[in-house]
């Protein structure tokens, strides 16, 4: 079993997509397949597509749990990715139910506390996913 140190919060930085389509873009980038071990759907498919509310907040898998993610450069080994599909806005399902049940059963699996929980922009500073503040999501971990 892989010692995870870390989860690693991300945003598909797409309006749209599920896990198959982010292992298809990473694939055409010439990578080995989705590099999350998570991805969290918003209710978007596919582009141009009407938002449907039972296709938000599903929890897909991605890569397996046990292989080492792609996902944020230097911290692949000891870490979990989570991918919220979405760019600047998430859903209430997304970011109130999805997330933190999936980061509160993670953070019991591999005795881990919500300050081990970061945002891809911790780790490059170039970046802005996930897009939202992780340390408001981290209080919300510990107040509940």
């Amino acid at each position: 079993m892989r010692e995870i140190k870390k989860i690693v919060i991300h945003c598909s930085d797409s309006d749209w997509g599920t896990a198959k389509d982010i292992d298809e873009w990473h694939k055409e980038r010439g990578w080995d397949g989705i590099g999350y071990h998570f991805v969290i759907t918003n209710g978007l498919q596919r582009s141009m597509y009407k938002y449907r509310s039972k296709d938000d907040g599903i929890l897909q898998r991605g890569r397996d749990i046990e292989t080492p993610g792609a996902h944020v450069k230097g911290h692949n080994s000891d870490s979990i990715g989570i991918c919220l599909v979405g760019k600047y806005h998430f859903t209430g399902k997304q970011l109130y139910d999805t997330l933190p049940t999936l980061v509160r059963a993670l953070l019991v699996s591999y005795n881990l506390t919500p300050e081990d929980v970061y945002g891809h922009n911790q780790f490059d500073p170039g970046k802005t996913c996930p897009s939202f503040d992780v340390k408001w999501f981290r209080e919300m971990l510990n107040n509940e």
